[in-house]
């Protein structure tokens, strides 16, 4: 288990930027954007429930980032209305609390995402939640993400919660910094999502290694996403994209001549589960 207590993460809307809405908040009556993620503390309740209700079925569900606004039965409401809600420890919710919202949006054919700022506390941590306690919520079905760019991650941990998703029938996504490690390619074999930033694959071995991790994710339906901000060589990429990791091109356009030009465009065509990373595909938690 890992011990740190930093939790200046911040809340769940530090990883949106401009899709998510703090600045006003949507009264009762006002329509809410389709296209647009709503933290509970911007906008009033009986919007979001309109919103949810109309949108239910659509394939395209209202996204809400619990900021800890509401009450743990108005998320319940709004799940079962067919929100999607997105939760972390910043929203000081209990596990509990969670259950019920996660049981009540899968009424709604929805879900609950849950993002771990924190450390891996051992037993009962006051504001922290407890390892027992995450291991709860993904057996009961909440998707579950964490990262290693703030705390470092023991990786017995990682796999003991990726296997409690794949027992809950839920993903686990992992935001991997910094250099690979052997313990990844058994935790995607178990089923977990895993994000890596292009500087971490720094040497041919990384790179074959990354492609063997992607492979051993394959039967489980998960994979690796590479997130690429800097250029890289056309023929890493191919064999990364054979392997079946799934590129993130955050870069402009090569130009048409160029031999990379293609490879972008193939990924770009290519489908990420959307239960493979956090409320936004592009960033790097």
């Amino acid at each position: 288990m890992d011990s740190s207590s930093d939790l200046g993460s911040g809340s769940p809307a530090d990883a949106g930027g401009a899709g998510v809405r703090q600045d006003s908040a949507f009264s009762e009556g006002e329509s809410v954007p389709s296209d647009l993620v709503v933290r509970d503390d911007a906008a009033d309740f009986p919007a979001l429930r309109d919103a949810a209700k109309s949108r239910r079925g659509s394939g395209s569900p209202l996204k809400v980032i619990d900021a800890g606004k509401l009450p743990a039965p108005e998320l319940e409401w709004l799940g079962r209305a067919g929100a999607a809600i997105y939760s972390s420890d910043a929203a000081g919710r209990t596990a509990r609390e969670l259950v019920l919202v996660s049981d009540a949006a899968k009424k709604g054919g929805a879900s609950v995402s849950y993002f771990h700022h924190g450390p891996f506390a051992e037993g009962e941590g006051g504001t922290l939640l407890p390892f027992t306690d995450l291991l709860e919520l993904g057996r009961s079905g909440l998707h579950l993400y964490v990262s290693n760019a703030k705390i470092p991650r023991d990786s017995a941990a990682l796999d003991t919660l990726a296997y409690a998703c794949e027992k809950g029938g839920s993903k686990f996504g992992y935001y991997h910094d910094g250099t690979l490690e052997p313990g990844l390619e058994d935790l995607a074999r178990r089923g977990a999502w895993i994000h890596v930033h292009v500087r971490s694959v720094a040497s041919d071995a990384d790179a074959v290694f990354l492609a063997d991790c992607a492979r051993a994710g394959r039967p489980s339906g998960a994979g690796v996403v590479l997130h690429v901000d800097v250029p890289i060589d056309a023929a890493r990429i191919a064999d990364l994209m054979a392997a079946g990791v799934h590129f993130l091109f955050l870069t402009p356009p090569c130009d048409y001549r160029s031999p990379v030009r293609p490879l972008e465009e193939k990924a770009r065509r290519r489908p990420l589960d959307p239960r493979a990373y956090f409320l936004y595909p592009d960033f790097m938690l």
